[in-house]
């Protein structure tokens, strides 16, 4: 039944979620044909592009869904995700306010704005923010690497590896946690935990970048905007 959207979906969703994104990329393509305007069709299929490394496709996959439909649950988020991961600074920000604008309890929105305020070295800004979001959500990683960057500043050596090893734990496969550990035991004196955290940078660097799979919601969206009335 190869006009089946629903099966199209099913099988692009568990392909997006294995991580199989040359898979997911070309189901939600069919969908897509079936349906242009579907904005979450669009989402999904940035997702996967963004797994391929193919950033500027995914872009535009996304900037497409927020024509379609700009009060879509994450399209704002993803879109600002996006263009952080490519540093457009300017345009992630506006994106994560249009988000939090629908969604004040969005914790991604707001870690990511404090991490852009962090970046432009507005600690404070960048604190408060933060404060919002992981009381909200506790398990933002990004949150906590940035802490541990707050903290190293303000040689509070305590908090500072408080922060990063709480991120190391949520993903221990991502290597600025570790990096930043890495100069947290150099500034201790500790050398040898130091070479390890350096050492353990060096080999995350051969693996995959992180991507928005797993950032944005779960659960798969519908794909025809009919099911949504």
């Amino acid at each position: 039944d190869p006009d089946n959207v629903e099966l199209h979906q099913v099988l692009a969703q568990s392909c997006l979620w294995a991580r199989k994104f040359s898979c997911a990329q070309q189901e939600f393509r069919r969908i897509q044909e079936q349906n242009p305007n579907s904005a979450p069709a669009h989402v999904l299929t940035g997702e996967a592009l963004d797994g391929l490394g193919r950033t500027p496709e995914a872009i535009s996959e996304f900037e497409t869904a927020a024509k379609i439909s700009p009060t879509e649950p994450n399209v704002h988020f993803g879109l600002g995700y996006l263009y952080w991961k490519s540093q457009q600074f300017d345009a992630a920000r506006q994106e994560f306010e249009r988000e939090i604008a629908l969604d004040p309890n969005h914790a991604q929105a707001l870690a990511y704005l404090g991490d852009i305020e962090w970046k432009n070295n507005h600690a404070d800004a960048a604190l408060s923010l933060f404060n919002r979001a992981t009381n909200i959500q506790k398990t933002l990683r990004i949150v906590y690497v940035d802490l541990g960057a707050i903290y190293m500043q303000e040689k509070d050596y305590k908090h500072a590896q408080a922060a990063l090893l709480q991120a190391v734990a949520l993903d221990r496969d991502l290597p600025d946690a570790h990096y930043q550990l890495g100069r947290l035991y150099q500034a201790q004196g500790n050398a040898a935990e130091a070479e390890k955290e350096l050492h353990k940078v060096q080999e995350l660097h051969k693996k995959a970048e992180d991507s928005l799979v797993g950032k944005i919601s779960s659960s798969p969206p519908a794909l025809n905007p009919a099911e949504n009335k």
